[in-house]
């Protein structure tokens, strides 16, 4: 995803003006389907049996037009796009849940550290019924995450089902100002530290440059990223990180859509250029997430090891309208430093490591891109040539990570780290 200003909204304005207009005229089939359209609203506003308002009939039909696209490409109203914007910025009012969806049910993937949520006591993998009396399966997952937010010191009531312990329980929260950390770490011993990163906002570098000088400076000589579960954020953030760990002017990524073709170039950065690096991914590694393990992993400056990715290789870029509403629009594919596209595929890792499903723990299957409606082809158009061995994927966990010892992909990261300083 690419955040855009004034010059992506003036190119909508002549996309619209000297472009789509243009073709619309000289294509007799396309100004036929729109004169169809308009018949069809026309006898929508005058013959249905209730009068109803314009706006939900165009914003619908707005939506079914793009959701036909491909799966990221997305119609917003104006409270959709102000929600998307605070979400980059890594700030909001709300009771600090991450959640995740497993058919029409909402989970939870984990509460925030400190938060609303987290006080209460709710837990990962609990399934959220009803928010504020409406049931959640009504509600879908926008409308019942836009119902959880709201102005600090309001009070939002989650109904929620724990399987084995209770079916139905009111957890009444007080919103809070929920400051997204993107970037947490510690020092996994007296030489290798560990740096969490959750997703690429528009902070993520900042946080991140900072958190690996505090880590030298306690005596970092090796270095695990953590991007599992990362579900990837803005572009130019994975740009920015990347940026901290290969030299200046080398492509970090590539986009080539129809209108433009762009590389991506390091900058600035090449803060830690000597010490090894290892980073985690699995299923829900995506997006800028993978930007930022390809282009590590192409110039040979990290051990990427887990299970395959997400394989998400598109760029979508907000255009904002005139009425405050936004279209997210799919308008590249991507492209490591080597010219690799990930779209469908995902990145391999260099070192195949599973995680360790706990005993009676329960693991749901998620979708990866390549099973997602209206997905693109890799850019061959042969999608049957991507073959991914069987070995290479498994089943997301509904619950945190496991920890110590049972973190088998972190032991096996420690591993290599110490056979390369000697420790």
């Amino acid at each position: 995803m690419m955040k855009t200003g004034n010059i992506i909204l003036l190119l909508l304005v002549g996309i619209l003006v000297g472009g789509v207009g243009h073709a619309v005229l000289a294509d007799g089939g396309t100004d036929k389907s729109l004169k169809i359209f308009s018949m069809v609203y026309a006898l929508i506003q005058n013959d249905y049996v209730d009068r109803i308002p314009a706006r939900p009939v165009l914003d619908s039909a707005i939506r079914g037009m793009v959701a036909s696209l491909d799966p990221h490409s997305e119609y917003m109203t104006p409270q959709e796009y102000h929600d998307l914007e605070i979400n980059t910025q890594g700030r909001f009012g709300g009771v600090g849940i991450k959640i995740t969806t497993s058919g029409n049910r909402i989970l939870v993937q984990a509460p925030i550290d400190g938060s609303p949520a987290f006080r209460a006591g709710i837990k990962s993998g609990d399934e959220i019924t009803r928010v504020d009396g409406t049931g959640t399966a009504t509600l879908g997952l926008a409308k019942a995450v836009r119902k959880m937010r709201g102005k600090p010191g309001t009070h939002v009531v989650l109904t929620i089902f724990r399987k084995g312990v209770f079916r139905a329980r009111d957890f009444d929260l007080e919103r809070e100002i929920i400051k997204i950390h993107t970037v947490k770490s510690r020092m996994l011993n007296d030489h290798i530290g560990y740096v969490l990163v959750r997703e690429f906002s528009e902070n993520t570098a900042r946080d991140l440059d900072m958190t690996l000088k505090s880590l030298d400076r306690r005596g970092m000589r090796g270095l695990v990223i953590d991007l599992r579960n990362n579900p990837g954020g803005l572009l130019t953030s994975a740009v920015d990180v990347s940026s901290l760990f290969i030299p200046d002017g080398k492509t970090v990524v590539s986009m080539k859509g129809r209108r433009q073709e762009r590389a991506f170039r390091s900058h600035g950065g090449n803060t830690f250029p000597r010490i090894p690096i290892v980073i985690l991914v699995n299923t829900e590694t995506a997006s800028a997430a993978e930007i930022v393990s390809g282009a590590l992993q192409d110039y040979h400056r990290a051990t990427v090891l887990g299970t395959q990715t997400f394989g998400k290789g598109s760029v979508q870029t907000i255009l904002p309208l005139f009425d405050g509403s936004a279209l997210r629009l799919t308008t590249a594919r991507y492209f490591t430093p080597s010219g690799r596209s990930i779209q469908d595929y995902g990145i391999t890792p260099d070192r195949i490591v599973k995680e360790r499903v706990p005993k009676g723990s329960r693991a749901v299957e998620v979708p990866r891109e390549v099973d997602l409606k209206h997905h693109f082809l890799n850019p061959d158009g042969k999608e049957q040539r991507i073959v991914i061995p069987a070995g290479n994927i498994q089943k997301h966990l509904v619950y945190p990570i496991p920890s110590g010892k049972n973190d088998t992909q972190l032991v096996s990261a420690l591993s290599i780290i110490k056979g390369r300083i000697g420790h």
